[in-house]
C-alpha cells in the first residue's frame, strides 16, 4: 500500500492522535517524520534528548507513539530504553526461540560455540593470550562437530 500522504512510497500504518481523537493514517517513513516534527513544532514540547541522525526519531515520539524509526534508533536511546525493554522482556539480549529436539540436535553445541566465542573476544581485548589460546582449542572441537560432523 502506497502512502496516503505523498502517493510515491510505500506505507506503513500509523496512529495518531489528535484533539479529535485517534486517527490511523498509512504513512512512509518519510511523510510520518514530517508529520510528527510539525507536531513538535506546534505544541513546542520540551525534554527531548536529540533525535536518531538515521531517521529523525526523538524519543518523545516514542515516548508518545511506542515506536522506533529504525534499527539505529535502538542504539542513540539504549539507556533510555533498556528499562522499558527489561520490565517487557525481562532481558536486554534477545535469545529466540529454542527449537525442538528433532529439528536440531546441534543447538546446545551452536549455543555453547555462541558463548565460547564472546568469552574469545573479552579475552583477547584483555590481551590474556594464554587463556585465549586454551578457549580456542574448544572452540575448534565445537567447530569439527558442528560443520564436519566429526566426533573428537
Amino acid at each position: 500500500m502506497l502512502c496516503t500522504q505523498c502517493g510515491k512510497n510505500p506505507a506503513a500504518k500509523y496512529t495518531v492522535t489528535t484533539e479529535e481523537g485517534e486517527l490511523n493514517l498509512m504513512l512512509c517513513p518519510e511523510c510520518y517524520r514530517e508529520l510528527t516534527k510539525s507536531a513538535e513544532r506546534d505544541a513546542s514540547q520540551e525534554g527531548d534528548s536529540g533525535a536518531c541522525p538515521a531517521c529523525g526519531t526523538t524519543l518523545e515520539e516514542f515516548r508518545r507513539t511506542g515506536l522506533l524509526g529504525c534499527a539505529h534508533c535502538y542504539t542513540v536511546f539504549r539507556e533510555e530504553l533498556a528499562p522499558a525493554i527489561m520490565q517487557v522482556q525481562g532481558k536486554l539480549r534477545h535469545e529466540g526461540k529454542t527449537p525442538n529436539a528433532d529439528a536440531s540436535q546441534n543447538y546446545p553445541l551452536a549455543r555453547e560455540l555462541e558463548t565460547l566465542r564472546e568469552e574469545m573476544e573479552r579475552l583477547l581485548r584483555e590481551k590474556n593470550f594464554a587463556a585465549a589460546k586454551k578457549l580456542n582449542a574448544r572452540l575448534m572441537e565445537i567447530n569439527h562437530k558442528l560443520y564436519r560432523g566429526e566426533e573428537k
